[in-house]
């Protein structure tokens, strides 16, 4: 798995959608293959994954070849605002120190596809950012997206503290170079060992005036919690509980669900397997999850759940839930989830 390959926000799309039709080129050409429509464009609750994302810069680069630096361009409309909870995390923190650990921490709730770390030496510090792993053609718009979003980030974060920013890239200089000069106020370096941000050390643990250390530490554990919910509705896997979810009258079958998907039963279990998990295990994990919202939030009876949830009788319910949980429906609904 690449290390960008997390899902993402609808948020980055919706911004390069819209600097593509800023410029010229059309909504639908820019949504080509993705699978994501207008509706899905405009919900923000939608989340995309990392190949859709890609897809949507690929075809931004094919719609507009003669708009040079179209990560550069992209790079300046990433404002602390567009991150949700992460944004909030950062800007929340005591120090500029805590906000760049958090930003480092939850990545996988931005829209990188050059993953970064931090580093310290001297007088410097810096954001390291590593395009390796990401193909070639979205290379260049990634890291130069990258490197510019962080500095806006930075710029909001530190404020006039900053001064002039030090950022250097691994690859020659371009053809566009003039624009590494209108959107960079600082020293710029081209064939350097590091694509990186460089900025002074000192500014890491000066206290900021708005930060807040109990808000930031709250957003912190809500960043967590945001990525595992994420994490659980990633690949073909969280697709597959999406539609057992939404199915009604709910069935497990495996063919019902694989002809959703467009594929056979066959290439359907080969990836999840893929995925270290199988149609079993994913019915049964939600089969306890649905359960469990049952027998503590309704009055139904164990009959009703054991028909809603597509067993053979009440019997077999009871059995297979103390087989997965450990416990009867019967003690869960008298004791509830416990701590």
């Amino acid at each position: 798995m690449k290390a960008w390959d997390f899902c993402r926000s609808v948020t980055s799309v919706q911004i390069l959608v819209a600097l593509g039709v800023e410029y010229g080129a059309k909504q639908s050409a820019l949504l080509l293959n993705t699978g994501l429509n207008q509706q899905s464009l405009n919900n923000p609750e939608t989340v995309v994954e990392a190949s859709d994302e890609m897809a949507v810069i690929r075809n931004l680069q094919r719609e507009l070849p003669e708009l040079a630096g179209l990560g550069l361009y992209a790079g300046e409309r990433y404002h602390l605002s567009v991150y949700g909870i992460w944004g909030f995390a950062l800007a929340s923190s005591p120090t500029v120190r805590k906000a760049v650990e958090l930003s480092q921490t939850y990545q996988e709730l931005t829209f990188v596809f050059s993953g970064f770390v931090v580093e310290e030496a001297r007088d410097y510090a810096c954001l390291v950012f590593d395009n390796s792993d990401v193909p070639a053609d979205v290379a260049l718009f990634s890291i130069e997206r990258e490197i510019h979003a962080a500095m806006v980030i930075m710029r909001e974060i530190v404020g006039q503290q900053l001064g002039e920013e030090w950022v250097t890239f691994k690859h020659a200089r371009p053809a566009h170079s003039d624009l590494y000069e209108r959107f960079f106020r600082g020293r710029i370096e081209f064939s350097a060992s590091k694509n990186a941000l460089m900025f002074p050390r000192s500014v890491l643990d000066e206290p900021r005036v708005v930060g807040n250390g109990a808000t930031a530490s709250l957003l912190d554990k809500q960043c967590s919690e945001l990525i595992a919910k994420r994490t659980a509705r990633k690949g073909i896997s969280g697709k597959v509980r999406d539609i057992l979810l939404r199915q009604r009258p709910m069935t497990m079958d495996m063919e019902v669900v694989a002809e959703s998907l467009c594929m056979t039963s066959r290439t359907l279990r080969r990836k999840l397997d893929a995925e270290s998990t199988s149609f079993r295990q994913l019915v049964d994990e939600i089969r306890m999850t649905l359960a469990e919202e049952m027998l503590t939030g309704t009055r139904l009876s164990v009959e009703q759940i054991a028909e809603r949830l597509c067993y053979a009788d009440a019997s077999s319910f009871s059995q297979a839930y103390k087989r997965m949980s450990g416990q009867t429906p019967g003690t869960l609904r008298k004791h509830g989830r416990g701590p």
